[in-house]
């Protein structure tokens, strides 16, 4: 299957000469689940932002959907963003003051292509007949669920996650997992995941684990007890 994304020799380095990731490379094909893990400051969040072109790599490239984005100017990169890409956060991005229905129709209003039935996408998440709640009153499994059906709203290629069950109860975290995990089997979705969580991990396809700002291993995902003994091993390595 095509790639819908792809990062070739991707460096980032930040002020003083900090660097967060050193030419990192990796293709992730069209419908599959990668978890990316690593200790902190390992460049789990810097290779997201690089990957989904929140951030633009020193050196190196990426190839987002079909599309070279790493020299796009900044409007084109964000409309491709808007029609292209699904953002899921920890923090959930929510405009509190509006109801259900207005924050998954927003990427609409911003002028992306709805592609898909708001009320379908709501009742796919479990929200059915939520549409008119005020955000505000949600619980944060309810809030992570509108988040998640605001990024399906436009049939993205690639959703982003970034530590989307971090605070989530592990019940509620595993229904928001499986949401996920569902629209990488069902609608082909691409989904690459950062989270300190081998449970959570161990939903995904692929699990590339980041050691100092590099790939310090990239294979199939094991059972969750073998990410915890890996993301282990890796954290407490001495890089070479």
């Amino acid at each position: 299957m095509e790639s819908a994304l792809e990062l070739h020799d991707v460096s980032r380095v930040f002020a003083r000469g900090i660097v967060a990731l050193r030419q990192v490379s990796l293709s992730v094909r069209g419908g599959e689940f990668v978890a990316v893990m690593g200790a902190t400051g390992s460049g789990k969040s810097t290779l997201l932002h690089c990957a989904a072109g929140l951030d633009r790599p020193s050196s190196g490239s990426v190839r987002l959907a079909g599309r070279e984005i790493s020299r796009l100017r900044e409007r084109p990169l964000t409309r491709w963003r808007r029609d292209r890409v699904g953002f899921v956060f920890q923090s959930y991005n929510l405009l509190s003051e509006l109801t259900v229905r207005q924050n998954v129709a927003l990427p609409g209003r911003l002028g992306a292509p709805r592609t898909r039935d708001l009320e379908q996408v709501l009742a796919s998440v479990g929200l059915a007949g939520a549409g008119p709640r005020p955000v505000g009153e949600l619980s944060g499994g309810q809030r992570q669920r509108v988040a998640i059906a605001r990024a399906l709203v436009t049939r993205p290629a690639v959703i982003f996650a970034d530590e989307p069950t971090g605070a989530l109860d592990p019940t509620t975290g595993g229904q928001i997992l499986r949401l996920l995990r569902e629209a990488a089997d069902r609608d082909g979705v691409t989904v690459l995941m950062v989270t300190h969580d081998p449970v959570a991990a161990a939903w995904s396809d692929r699990l590339v684990l980041l050691r100092a700002g590099t790939v310090a291993g990239d294979a199939a995902t094991p059972a969750a007890p073998v990410i915890a003994d890996r993301l282990h091993a890796v954290s407490t390595a001495v890089p070479a």
